[in-house]
């Protein structure tokens, strides 16, 4: 339990040992599988984290105050850490023959690590443009998902295409469940994740998405990717929110969720099979939905509802 704030496995188990042992001398510690030396260099573990009250016996404070003590010693490691990253970053640079804040990065493997290292780094916020082709074809929910589960937040546009994939909608569903939040373009420029805006990572070029990206820190480019995020954020459609709003309140549920899917230009083949209702049922509904909205095709009633605040 101790060993991922940084303690041993051997002044883990002597600790709680001491649990049930209070004020124990140290040589009655000493077992047959336990010798001197082992029990010593536990002790002064324990001692230095501050786990042993400071007296001439062992007891240990209470566990409360010992996780406190040991994320705390953690915490001032990440800081420490941090503190040391530029000088090694200037070193990394001069390494590779360029001070430019872009480093490229070469080969399908090295570009789903490079993504998966800075999903892994996010502390804040994480946006994205996601569009095909992917580099894997099945996507990593477990690692997005618990990244979520730290309180990061995620905020994704995701192209019509990127729907249309073999479990893709679901898996829409499922991050936007655990709090991703998700909004639809008929079309992106390119793929794209930004994390806690000091990382960006985007293709260099349309067709090398999965072979070739480069991974850029703060600098011009940098603000004109953030930029072009917040502008097609501003312009896309939100996926699948179905609370009440205003002027909608008198749309139920099921049409809510209709009508966003609408947005993302799913077909009705694809529709009916994601909400598992029969094709001719979901050509009615969306047929009458357009009517009351006005609208001359599907993908319009999509949109006319979602800027008319009915999703």
């Amino acid at each position: 339990m101790f060993e991922a704030l940084g303690l041993s496995a051997a002044a883990e188990a002597l600790y709680l040992e001491l649990l049930d042992r209070p004020g124990t001398a140290p040589g009655a510690l000493v077992t047959t599988g336990r010798d001197a030396d082992h029990v010593t260099a536990a002790v002064t573990e324990l001692r230095e984290a501050g786990l042993l009250l400071p007296d001439a016996r062992c007891t240990a404070v209470a566990p409360d105050l010992a996780v406190e003590l040991l994320a705390r010693r953690q915490e001032e490691h990440v800081r420490q850490a941090r503190a040391a990253v530029e000088p090694m970053l200037t070193r990394y640079r001069q390494a590779a023959g360029s001070a430019d804040p872009v480093e490229v990065v070469t080969g399908t493997e090295q570009v789903a690590l490079r993504y998966e290292q800075l999903v892994r780094c996010a502390r804040r916020e994480i946006l994205g443009f996601d569009k095909p082709p992917y580099v894997r074809p099945v996507r990593d929910l477990a690692m997005e998902l618990a990244t979520l589960g730290q309180r990061v937040r995620f905020r994704a546009v995701y192209a019509r295409a990127a729907l249309t994939g073999p479990g893709r909608l679901s898996d829409v569903d499922t991050l936007k469940n655990a709090g991703e939040q998700a909004r639809i373009m008929p079309d992106l420029p390119f793929k794209l994740i930004i994390v806690d805006r000091r990382w960006a990572m985007v293709p260099i070029s349309e067709g090398t998405e999965a072979e070739r990206a480069m991974v850029l820190r703060p600098c011009s480019l940098f603000d004109a990717l953030l930029a072009t995020f917040d502008a097609y954020w501003e312009r896309a459609v939100p996926f699948g929110d179905t609370r009440s709003r205003g002027a909608g309140g008198d749309l139920s549920d099921p049409d809510r969720q209709l009508l966003a899917l609408l947005a993302t230009g799913l077909t009705d083949e694809r529709i009916a099979a994601h909400l598992g209702l029969g094709l001719r049922t979901v050509q009615r509904r969306v047929r009458g939905l357009m009517d009351r909205l006005g609208a001359g095709n599907r993908f319009q009633a999509g949109l006319q509802a979602a800027r008319g605040g009915l999703l």
